[in-house]
């Protein structure tokens, strides 16, 4: 599914942030996590859901490699992050979509509802978050 883009819009920064948002998403698609690890700030400030096992606060791109994408590479099949909705007004950026996969250690498929906040400073991505239905994430884990 390719994910819909707000054309309501405040300001050209608030376009520019929407893209780099989407263009992320359309990198992790590939598998290029690589490329949007190069695409945030060095101090990034990431947050994933206290509900799952890797729930926590982590701070630059090492963190986020060593704690999320490594993780996700390792315990799933198939993981994929998938956007339906990118909106931004201002300095921030909202995406609504799904998170899709195996686990790999039992087998089990899941996919699970997400809302991610991204927050830029001058163009940059400095802080993520994500909002998401980690009951259907944790029991596929079970």
């Amino acid at each position: 599914m390719t994910a819909s883009v707000s054309t309501r819009l405040l300001d050209a920064q608030a376009s520019k942030n929407q893209e780099v948002v989407a263009r992320m998403y359309a990198d992790l698609r590939r598998g290029d996590g690589e490329a949007v690890l190069a695409v945030l700030g060095d101090e990034i400030e990431w947050v994933v859901a206290a509900g799952l096992p890797y729930g926590g606060t982590y701070r630059g791109r090492d963190e986020v490699l060593a704690n999320v994408f490594a993780r996700f590479d390792i315990e799933w099949e198939d993981f994929a992050v998938v956007p339906a909705e990118i909106h931004a007004v201002g300095d921030m950026v909202v995406a609504l979509g799904s998170y899709e996969g195996r686990r790999r250690e039992t087998g089990r498929a899941m996919s699970a509802r997400f809302a991610h906040v991204w927050r830029f400073e001058h163009g940059v991505p400095v802080a993520f978050e994500t909002i998401a239905d980690t009951g259907v994430m944790v029991a596929a884990m079970a």
